[in-house]
This record gives C-alpha cells, structure tokens and sequence, in this order.
C-alpha cells in the first residue's frame, strides 16, 4: 500500500487505505515489541516492569485507533445507512472505553490487575469493535464491486472477512486461552495479505488501461490535428470558387439591372449564401492561423459571435444567448480567446439535451472581465468535477473526445492573467467562470 500510486484512481477505496497501512506498521511493531518484553522480561528491572507494561498497551491502542480511522473512512463511502450506524457505533464505542478507564486511570496504573483490566478494554471495545466495523465495511464496499461486475470486488471482501476473524482472535481470544491463538491470527493475517495483494493488482490494471486511453486519445488528437490541416487547406481553397461566383453574380446583376422580384430575390438567396460560406470560410482560417504571440486590444463580443458562427453547424438545435456588451474589450490574443470559447461551447452542446439553453454572460470592471458559460445539461459529480482538467481525462468514449478541452481552457486563461472555476451538480448543469484581471500600468 505504501509503494502504490492512489492519486489517480477512481476507486472510491483508494484515498482510505493509508489508515490500513498505518495499522498494519504500528500493530507489527506492537506485536515484535511484546514478543521482545516476553523473551528479556527477566532482565527488566521490577520498577520498570509495570511501566514497560502500559507502553506496550499505548502501542496497541494507538495500532488499533489507527484502525478505527479506517473502519470510519471505510463505512463513509458505503452506503449512507450503513455510514450512520457504523459512525454511531463508532462515538459509542470510544465513549464507552473513555467512561471505563479514566474515572479510575490513577487506580488503575498503581495497581497490578489494572493493567489486566485495562488491555481487556482496549482488546474488546478498541481491537474488536474497530476490527469488525472495517471487516464489515471492507465487505459491503466488495459486494457493491461484484454487483457492477468487478472480479475484485471478491478480494476486498475477503479482506474484510479477514479483518473480522483477526478482530475475534485479537480482540475477544486471549493468548492464554490456548497455545494455538497466535497461530490463527497468523492465519488470520494472511488471509488479509493475500487478499489484499489480489485487491491491489486493480490499481495495477487501472494504471495499464489509463495509459492505453492516453495513447488512444494521443493518437484521435494527432488525427484531429490532421483534419483541421486538411479542413483549412479546403477553407483556403473554397475561397477562390467563392470569390469567381461572387463575381459572376455583380456582372450577372450589372448586365442585367431590371429583374423581376421573383428573380431578384433568387439572386439576393444566391449572395446571401456565397457571404455567408464566405464568412464562416475565413472564420475558421483565421481560428486555424498559428498563435503569433502577439495581443492586442480584442472586443469580445466580436469572439463570441466568431466562435458561435463557427459552430453554426452544431447550435441549430440550441439556444445560444450571448449576453456581452460591444464595450467590453481584452488585451489578448485572438485566435486563443476563439480557442477557449469554442472549446467551452463544444463541452455545452455535448453535455446538453437538444433544443436547451447555453448561456453565456460577460461582465466587467476596473480590475476584473468575469465570463460565464452555463449549461443545463448531465452536469458532473464531485468526483469528475476533481478531475476534469486532468489531461486526458475524458468521460466521452474514445473517438469522441480527447480529455484535453478543460486542459486548455486553464492553461489559455492563466495565460491571460486569469482564473477558471468550474460549479457542477450532477443532473443540473455545468457553469464554468472565467476572471481576467486587467494588467496594472
């Protein structure tokens, strides 16, 4: 556990398993310690015997209050049920071991039975009562993994069922009891090392199949790259037989000045149709034009109303409300700020059901430009919402996208001298903001 990379999993296991394996470091050492005060107990001066005693107890308790956080983290990301009574269980528990000891803590350290008195607490309400709430909890989460068809879904459950016999034989069983105690808790413990080196070949697999949809994705985005070479080359191209046809079309109406309405208006379609390839011809080599580097003054109305005709092929079927004033100007570069609210528009439409609204509102200030681009759409939980500009983190299926829009998007507005902040609800909608802040002269 200590040598696995949890950063980036997307098990909802992976952010409690540092508790586990503070526990597992702690009650081993607890364990060594008192297997050393066994075999040199002889050589422990009388004064010091009863001192030793209540460090060796110290040291199981912090190992099983260890495990207590776990049994906490554990039944947290179970289902809300289960979290409650296990919480409850939990406070109960700790209260109940304080009410016993500290009353008479002085007693108890002075006398001789009190530390007998005192490892039976910590043994029974501590060690157990820790041991089968993680048991329980490593469980339930393993069965919801079978349920949705994780193999080691099994694994985890076997932990689980692990940890609750070592609770037993720890907890409840004494060493005296019987000769054979320590070996199975021995047992015990293997079954928790076995299952767990099984559970955590997933993240193995997980690191194997993220670097897979890295590649796939590298590889969509190098095509993507060549279609948007190609579909220039073809804007570029397009804007000879245009501009021929915007030329027949002034000799046509030049040679012949007096037409019938009905003609007329056939003509005026044709025009309007040539403009408008025109238009969307030299939008898109403009957004294709490499970053010079260069900034100027930009009105950002003009950006918004480049990016919408860009995407004049997808909006058919939304609402797009642009609420920007013709006033509102930034020092950047042009091409980028396109880039930026295409990008934000494209993951709208996408996250969006048809004939939705996108809106998009641009305010400003002296010190400030604050741009919002909301949505209605699928939203993301708490969990995507983490990751979302995590570079090549993608929920799209491959092919369909390439998990670096939201990337981009932060680095063009930190570029800016901005900030991106992204608020989404699951089943409501997505609203990202965008604050650039005007450079101080």
């Amino acid at each position: 556990m200590v040598f696995r990379n949890f950063r980036y999993s997307q098990l909802k296991v992976a952010p409690t398993l540092w508790a586990l394996a503070v526990f597992g470091f702690s009650h081993a050492f607890h364990e060594w310690s008192e297997l050393y005060v066994l075999i040199f107990s002889d050589h422990i001066a009388p004064e010091y015997r009863l001192l030793t005693q209540w460090l060796c107890l110290a040291k199981l308790f912090l190992s099983y209050a260890a495990l207590m956080v776990f049994a906490w983290q554990i039944l947290t990301i179970s289902n809300k049920r289960l979290a409650y009574i296990g919480h409850g269980l939990i406070i109960a528990l700790i209260l109940s071991y304080a009410y016993m000891l500290i009353p008479d803590l002085h007693h108890l350290a002075v006398n001789k039975t009190g530390f007998e008195e005192a490892s039976r607490y910590t043994r029974i309400l501590i060690g157990f009562g820790s041991a089968a709430l993680a048991g329980v909890g490593m469980v339930v989460y393993g069965n919801s993994l079978r349920q949705e068809e994780h193999g080691y879904g099994f694994y985890f459950a076997l932990c689980g069922i692990g940890l609750m016999i070592y609770g037993v034989l720890s907890g409840l069983v004494p060493t005296e009891y019987h000769y054979s105690v320590p070996i199975y808790r021995t047992l015990a413990g293997g079954i928790i090392l076995v299952a767990l080196f099984k559970a955590l070949k997933v993240f193995d697999l997980e690191k194997e199949h993220k670097t897979a949809a890295k590649l796939k994705r590298a590889i969509e985005a190098d095509k993507y790259k060549a279609i948007g070479q190609l579909a220039m080359g073809v804007a570029h191209e397009i804007n000879n037989p245009l501009a021929s046809s915007t030329l027949a079309l002034d000799l046509l109406e030049r040679k012949h000045p007096h037409l019938f309405d009905s003609e007329a208006n056939y003509l005026s379609r044709v025009r309007l149709g040539i403009e408008r390839a025109s238009s969307i011809s030299k939008e898109l080599l403009n957004y294709a034009r490499p970053a010079s580097g260069k900034r100027c003054f930009v009105a950002l109305s003009e950006v918004l109303d480049s990016g919408v005709k860009l995407l004049s092929h997808r909006t058919k079927q939304y609402k797009i409300q642009l609420n920007c004033s013709e006033n509102i100007v930034l020092y950047a570069e042009r091409i980028k700020l396109e880039e930026l609210f295409i990008n934000l528009l494209c993951n709208a439409i996408d996250a969006s059901p048809a004939n939705s609204s996108i809106i998009v509102i641009a305010q400003q200030d002296e010190q400030k430009v604050c741009v919002t681009v909301e949505d209605f759409g699928c939203g993301m939980s708490e969990e995507l919402l983490a990751r979302s500009t995590e570079l090549f983190y993608s929920t799209k299926a491959v092919g369909q996208g390439t998990g670096l829009g939201l990337a981009i998007c932060e680095q063009i507005v930190s570029l800016h001298n901005g900030k991106m902040r992204i608020v989404s609800s699951e089943g409501k909608g997505t609203r990202v903001e965008l604050t650039f802040y005007r450079e101080q002269h």
